[in-house]
């Protein structure tokens, strides 16, 4: 698995010297999931971001934005907090309807980086560790509000469950600032 993991990350370095469009990216997220046991209970809670997103010119108006993101996916449940973090590679197209603008959508691979599972009351919640690899969806809208500035707004989906015995079917609102590089 690491030996995967670092020809992925070859791969997005070869790749970022061929990109029309560099960016860092810095971000916040909402998220949700369902309890994956009856009679279970989970509230959304907030994460940040921050990684590196390409952007390759696949016609006139096409481009594939991907790279690698580090994300939080926080929850709160009855009397516990859940914490996971993963590093995402999105694998999305986007149509560009402006030089500055567009919208994109695809898949979204999650590699986990850790997690951590406690009790309001002090010490561990005992559940198995969450899923360390995950697969989601995305789509949103990326925009540029200065020639090296810009944002992107997206939700995101897991379909199914992602940590047993706690967490199923994930979603996330969320917003990255974009510094760019051309």
């Amino acid at each position: 698995m690491k030996a995967f993991i670092l020809g992925l990350v070859v791969v997005a370095m070869t790749g970022v010297a061929q990109a029309s469009d560099f960016a860092v990216a810095l971000g916040v997220r909402s998220n949700n999931a369902d309890p994956a046991v009856t009679g279970g209970d989970v509230d959304s809670d907030t994460g940040i971001g921050a990684g590196v997103i390409g952007f390759f010119d696949l016609g006139s108006a096409f481009q594939l934005r991907s790279g690698f993101l580090y994300n939080q996916r926080n929850f709160k449940g009855t009397g516990s907090e859940l914490k996971i973090s993963y590093i995402d590679i999105p694998v999305t197209a986007m149509y560009k309807f402006a030089d500055y603008a567009g919208v994109f959508g695809g898949a979204v691979l999650g590699l986990k980086a850790s997690d951590e599972c406690k009790l309001d009351t002090g010490g561990s919640c005992g559940l198995e560790d969450p899923d360390g690899l995950i697969y989601g969806f995305q789509f949103g809208v990326s925009f540029k509000f200065a020639p090296q500035m810009g944002a992107e707004l997206y939700y995101e989906m897991i379909p199914g469950e992602f940590w047993d015995d706690a967490l199923k079917n994930g979603t996330a609102i969320g917003a990255n600032f974009l510094y760019t590089f051309e």
